[in-house]
Formats: structure tokens, C-alpha cells, sequence
């Protein structure tokens, strides 16, 4: 049995508490806004892991390292690869991962309290090459910075393992704590952890922790990590996840990932009180053309 501190925390070393997946929503959001993250445990099964590392590897294997010619690779990792546009990579990404049931239960708990819903800002790799330096520490919804100031939830974010995760090969670093820090106060690496997990588990963590991928310093091994995060609907996401997916392949999704891609309308809060409030729909394309396919456009 794990032993546990005086406040009954698991006492693991990068001071996040572990949990299952079929762990109370509720539970886990209150760890959420108590420590900033947490880890879930074989959130994804051996098989689905298998699955996605088969779909995307013919992806990653013409994908060159780096950013973009012209662009400061420091923070993205001149040896990391990153690809985007999963969903329409990877089914077994759409099935397994974007849509799993203890996320969305998570995030409906973190992100509706202040919108009608959310969708996904961004989805993409993060494989760490050896020699890779460590990322500067950060936090993720400072891409909004005017609405970082309102106080609230803007972001919930999820790491998954998809392979080796370790510290020594680059294993996301966090500083437990800090989504309560006040903006301007100074970062000190010394201060931040390495999260280690197996393939299958995943740092689930808000868009206000400190946090930043590791250094590899190994000589010939990956730091394979799947990045997904979801975004108040009234907020612009990082990706241009409509455009990566395409009309034919969005309307072959269930109806919960075509709304979290943006490719339905976004709902109202539900208890608007104002009539227009609780008529409007966010991200809309003539209203006739919502209905069909289940809120899926289909612009003619």
C-alpha cells in the first residue's frame, strides 16, 4: 500500500496524486483545483495505445523535427516532433482518447461552470529526440491573456504516454501548486518535478499549472507523449481543427466529437436568463444547414 502524507495525499515525487479511471468526476476535479493536475492511471488500455502509435507513425516518420524555418525552436523543441490534425489521423485517437468518458466527465466539471461547452484547441504530438534541451516553464492559457486575468478555468489539458516517460528522457515537469501563483511571480525551474508514467497513463492537468517538457538525455530514445486539451467555446482554440479535418471524415464522427472539433455549433449556457442569451449559438453557418447530419456542416 502507497503511503500517504498528514493531508492524505499520495506521497509520489512530483507531488501530483495518482488515480483510476473510474475514480468520481467529482473527486478528480476537486484534485484539480486543490494541486493544478493529477495523473489517471491506464486511462487508455495496452491495445488502443498499439493502435494510435500505428496510426501515426507514417505521419511522424515524414515529419521532420523542429517548428518552422524562420521561427525560435527553443520552446518547441528543435529535436521534438510535433503533428497535428489527429482526428483525422487516428480513429482509434477519436475513440479512445478525445472521447473517453472520464475526460469529458473532468472537464464538464472544470469548463462549464463558466460556458454553454467547450471544443478541443489543440491536439498533437510531443515526441522528445534524444539530446532535446528542457522547455522552458510556462503555462498553457497565457495564449489568452486577457481572459488568464478573469480568474477562471480557461483550459483543461491531458498528456498521455504513449511510450517511454521518464525522467531521463524527458518526462513533463510541473510545479504542483502554482495554478494559484499570482502571473508575475518568477518561475524557478528548481521548484518544478518530473511526472514518470507508463504508456497508457496521463498527466491531466489546468491550463494555469506551470509546467514544461524535460530534457532528454538519453542517446537513442523517444519521449513519446500525446497532447489534448479542451477550450471554453468562447475562446479561439491553437489549432485550426476544422480545417485539418475536412467535411467527409467529420461526418463519419459521433455526434460529441464532431461538436468538441468544430463541426456542430456551440451551445448556450443553460441557464442563460436573457432570451437572446439562450437563443444564441456560438460558431454557426445558416441555421437550416445545422440540422443535417446531426449538426454536422454541410455548406452548399
Amino acid at each position: 500500500m502507497q503511503a500517504t502524507s498528514p493531508t492524505n495525499r499520495p506521497a509520489c515525487p512530483d507531488g501530483l496524486e495518482r488515480v483510476q479511471p473510474d475514480t468520481d468526476p467529482d473527486k478528480l476535479a476537486h484534485i484539480l483545483h486543490r494541486d493544478g493536475g493529477l495523473v489517471i492511471e491506464g486511462l487508455v488500455g495496452p491495445d488502443a495505445v498499439e493502435r494510435i502509435n500505428a496510426d501515426l507513425a507514417p505521419h511522424l516518420a515524414a515529419r521532420r523535427p523542429g517548428f518552422k524555418d524562420g521561427h525560435d525552436e527553443s520552446f518547441y523543441g528543435s529535436s521534438t516532433i510535433r503533428i497535428q490534425g489527429l482526428a483525422a489521423k487516428s480513429r482509434t485517437f477519436v475513440e479512445e482518447y478525445l472521447l473517453h468518458p472520464t475526460l469529458l466527465a473532468v472537464a464538464d466539471r472544470i469548463l462549464l461552470p463558466n460556458c454553454g461547452d467547450y471544443w478541443m484547441s489543440q491536439s498533437e504530438t510531443i515526441f522528445i529526440n534524444a539530446g532535446n534541451p528542457v522547455q522552458e516553464l510556462h503555462r498553457d492559457d497565457c495564449n489568452w491573456g486577457v481572459a488568464q486575468r478573469l480568474g477562471i478555468d480557461l483550459q483543461i489539458s491531458s498528456l498521455l504516454a504513449l511510450g517511454d516517460y521518464d525522467a531521463e528522457v524527458g518526462a513533463t515537469r510541473v510545479v504542483p501548486g502554482s495554478h494559484r501563483w499570482p502571473l508575475d511571480r518568477r518561475i524557478d525551474n528548481a521548484e518544478s518535478f518530473p511526472v514518470e508514467m507508463e504508456p497508457g497513463s496521463a498527466l491531466v492537468y489546468l491550463g494555469s499549472l506551470v509546467h514544461g517538457g524535460g530534457a532528454n538525455e538519453t542517446a537513442d530514445r523517444v519521449r513519446k507523449g500525446l497532447y489534448l486539451s479542451f477550450l471554453q467555446g468562447w475562446l479561439t482554440p491553437e489549432e485550426a481543427v476544422p480545417v485539418g479535418l475536412g467535411p467527409e471524415v467529420a461526418a463519419s464522427l459521433p455526434k460529441r466529437a464532431r461538436e468538441l472539433l468544430g463541426w456542430a455549433n456551440l451551445r448556450s449556457p443553460a441557464d442563460a436568463s436573457d432570451p437572446a442569451a439562450a437563443a444564441l449559438q456560438l460558431w454557426q453557418l445558416d441555421a437550416d444547414d445545422l440540422a443535417r447530419s446531426e449538426g454536422a456542416f454541410h455548406h452548399r
